[in-house]
């Protein structure tokens, strides 16, 4: 009897969750379905796909590039008060994106050395496509290290202390072994990081503004189009990065089974 009413508990608790998750999401869907040809079919629109794409590919390659060789640091090396800089880099995965946004206007702007930057290198982040990028690193990076280093956690090491026993140097060991280990922490790196840069918002506004056909991209064009009152066209918007994120996990999924397939 207890057993048969702690699975009706469960099943209530799922349908509940299942229900609030896919039922406003369904609304949005069936409300903004019909207006995704004349959403796709508009300069302004396209460019905010195209510049979301783009963006979102160059600060993944970023993420990954800066957080493989910190999330190995940090798993193979001690250091002193290494909980407090694990916790100090996860710091922009609870902050609002706004702060992080805010943080990034200060020390990239005019009061920080947004100037020295302009002058130096001609590098400039403030209300530039290289600020959407910026923004997107900023709020994506730890996530990327939490996730390659939950995978490097899960690794085998003694495959790695064998390879070192054998000769191999920390490079080889880290090349030969850890890194083919790590194809699937990467693969859900890449996916989860480009995803989330998709959607992102908040820092991306404050520091590379909503200028329309300049720094506009999907989730920005969205706010512009609402606060505007085309509301038709900002859910038709809404509808096209559904489907673009739910076809990027939807391919994730695929190279992930397939990675375990073949092991």
């Amino acid at each position: 009897m207890k057993n048969k009413i702690f699975d009706v508990l469960l099943t209530v608790f799922f349908v509940l969750v299942l229900l609030f998750i896919v039922s406003p999401l369904g609304m949005l869907i069936i409300r903004g379905i019909s207006y995704v040809p004349v959403c796709l079919g508009s300069e302004e629109v396209q460019f905010a796909i195209a510049l979301s794409m783009k963006t979102s590919f160059i600060s993944t390659v970023i993420c990954l590039i800066l957080a493989l060789p910190t999330s190995y640091f940090l798993h193979t090396k001690k250091i002193p008060f290494k909980k407090l800089v694990v916790q100090v880099i996860n710091l922009p995965m609870s902050l609002p994106h706004l702060v992080s946004g805010i943080a990034l206007l200060l020390l990239f702007g005019r009061l920080g050395i947004g100037n020295d930057l302009q002058q130096i290198i001609n590098l400039d982040f403030v209300f530039t496509k290289q600020g959407i990028v910026l923004a997107q690193v900023f709020v994506n990076l730890p996530l990327t290290i939490k996730i390659l280093n939950t995978a490097l956690s899960e690794s085998n090491e003694k495959m790695v202390f064998v390879a070192r026993t054998l000769g191999c140097n920390s490079w080889q060991a880290f090349r030969h072994i850890t890194l083919p280990n790590l194809k699937r922490g990467i693969i859900s790196a890449t996916v989860m990081t480009w995803s989330r840069a998709l959607g992102e918002f908040g820092a991306v506004a404050m520091i590379a503004g909503s200028t329309r056909m300049k720094t506009e991209i999907i989730p920005t064009s969205i706010y512009l189009n609402m606060s505007t009152g085309d509301v038709d066209i900002a859910v038709g918007i809404a509808v096209i990065l559904i489907i673009i994120s739910i076809t990027c996990m939807t391919i994730f999924e695929v190279l992930f089974n397939r990675e375990v397939g073949e092991k």
